[in-house]
């Protein structure tokens, strides 16, 4: 009897972890670009702020990735985010968030009513399209969608995005 109740007993406790909710998150802050005509902003000094915030909301170290400034290049970002994906589980908790310049660009693929495209600048971006960046280096709403949607599709229903 006393087998049988500890089974019970391991098996609820097995069945209630297997569906916790793990605390996942980006955080890209960015205060300075590799293209010095952008205008000042600290995007960058709003990270500790975020991080002490989702310590507070019970998200561990490990779980939250930091892309500050030079770390912040779209490759690095997109991968964050591709990593971030692979990662999460049905019913996990994600937080992204983008502290820096924004700006809007030609809409490309014409999904746009009123022709552009709104887009985060990563640290490798361009303020004036140029030799080291035609707008191939902003991450466009699209992209952006695409990333949130993977991750929205592997948390589920269950998950908070």
């Amino acid at each position: 009897m006393a087998i049988r109740i500890l089974f019970i007993l391991l098996l609820l406790v097995v069945s209630s972890t297997s569906h916790a909710q793990t605390r996942r998150a980006i955080v890209i802050g960015i205060g300075k670009h590799e293209d010095k005509t952008w205008g000042k902003i600290n995007g960058d000094k709003d990270v500790p702020y975020v991080e002490e915030m989702l310590v507070n909301a019970k998200f561990k170290a490990g779980n939250v990735k930091k892309l500050v400034n030079q770390q912040a290049m779209k490759a690095a970002i997109v991968s964050a985010f591709k990593s971030l994906a692979s990662q999460s589980k049905r019913g996990d908790m994600v937080y992204v968030h983008f502290s820096g310049h924004g700006q809007r660009m030609t809409d490309l693929d014409g999904d746009e009513e009123d022709g552009l495209d709104e887009a985060w600048i990563p640290y490798d971006g361009y303020l004036q399209y140029g030799d080291k960046d035609r707008g191939e280096k902003h991450l466009v709403d699209d992209e952006i969608g695409i990333l949130l949607t993977d991750i929205r599709n592997r948390i589920g229903d269950s998950g908070h995005l």
